[in-house]
């Protein structure tokens, strides 16, 4: 799997994802897609590696996009 390729961050609030996409380049924010679930609807799709992104209490899971499918890589839901 590719550790650059295209990821979604999905987010408690939608201030944590306007948070997450200041601190992380080459990102941008669209509404969740329907196959997810997420708490405010609001979804960071970026590009950097998992490592090098910002892990906080405002971060709910990431997903690798592959497709139309989506892989769960990190839940921070507890």
């Amino acid at each position: 799997m590719d550790s650059k390729s295209e990821k979604i961050a999905t987010f408690h609030s939608h201030y944590g994802a306007m948070l997450f996409r200041k601190r992380v380049v080459n990102s941008h924010i669209e509404p969740v897609p329907r196959k997810l679930s997420s708490s405010c609807g609001s979804c960071v799709f970026f590009s950097s590696k998992l490592e090098d992104i910002p892990i906080d209490e405002n971060l709910e899971a990431v997903y690798q996009v592959k497709g139309d499918k989506y892989i769960l890589l990190l839940d921070n839901s507890d």
